[in-house]
């Protein structure tokens, strides 16, 4: 191996210093091709374009893990940046989403002191499937799925709903109907018949709200409708169910949509 040069020489050649160097050889990004009976490391000239392609990929926030198998399977870049470029565009989505929802609860929060802004609307009634559960909050999901495989000829028709038997908040142990829109087209399975029920619900004036995000949290967006109905002077109507709608439901949070109904006088 001629033309061996020294941490320090490599530093100087790749304008970086022996620090940066000797953690990347720590990490096993760019190792010396020879330690000499003195200690030193040696590496090639060559190497001055390894640092600069580790460089080039840090700088595309590709991380020394992925970096370290790239160079030591002698990877294919053209795939390398083609899943980074999926990533980043992931990741700018997600800022872009929670950066807009900080401007609106911002914006709410100035204007009426909750997270909220909500609208009054009056719902027709309309039909429901459901069957009865009771339990947590947070096995509703659960429960929609199980709804969901005693139906037939669901396709891009099926929408669930929770109808809350009790009022107030009560996230351990909670009575709800979980429900579908008796949409057309929409069948119940013969073997469900006997389970599934079949209603009309009359909601009649509302407030409501729409959340776009995970759904572990529309518990804090009911209790900020609460809130927003108690500033205002709405009187929340007595007898008739509080509601949730999932509007569209997705493995990526950010592209979830629920509404929220307080019926009021």
């Amino acid at each position: 191996m001629n033309n061996l040069i020294t941490t320090g020489e490599l530093a100087k050649l790749a304008s970086t210093t022996k620090r940066t160097i000797h953690f990347y050889d720590e990490k096993g990004v760019l190792k010396p091709v020879k330690i000499n009976q003195s200690n030193y490391r040696l590496y090639q000239e060559r190497q001055v374009l390894d640092y600069q392609m580790i460089l080039l990929l840090s700088t595309l926030g590709i991380s020394l893990e992925e970096i370290k198998r790239y160079l030591k399977n002698k990877g294919n870049l053209s795939n390398l940046f083609s899943e980074k470029k999926h990533l980043i565009k992931n990741e700018i989505e997600r800022l872009k989403f929670s950066l807009n929802n900080i401007e609106q609860y911002l914006s709410n929060l100035q204007s009426n002191g909750t997270l909220v802004d909500p609208e009054i609307k009056t719902i027709d009634p309309f039909e429901v499937y459901y069957i009865n559960k009771v339990g947590p909050y947070a096995k509703i999901d659960s429960y929609c799925q199980e709804l969901s495989k005693m139906f037939t000829n669901k396709r891009n028709n099926f929408i669930t709903l929770s109808i809350f038997e009790d009022q107030g908040y009560r996230p351990k142990e909670s009575r709800i109907k979980i429900c579908a829109f008796a949409n057309e087209g929409v069948k119940v399975k013969n073997e469900f018949k006997s389970i599934v029920k079949r209603m009309t619900f009359s909601p009649g004036k509302v407030i409501t709200y729409t959340y776009r995000g995970s759904g572990n949290m529309l518990s804090l967006f009911w209790k900020e409708l609460e809130k927003y109905c108690r500033l205002k002077g709405y009187k929340v109507r007595a007898g008739i169910r509080d509601y949730e709608v999932y509007w569209k439901i997705n493995p990526n949070p950010i592209k979830q949509r629920f509404e929220i109904f307080l019926p009021i006088n």
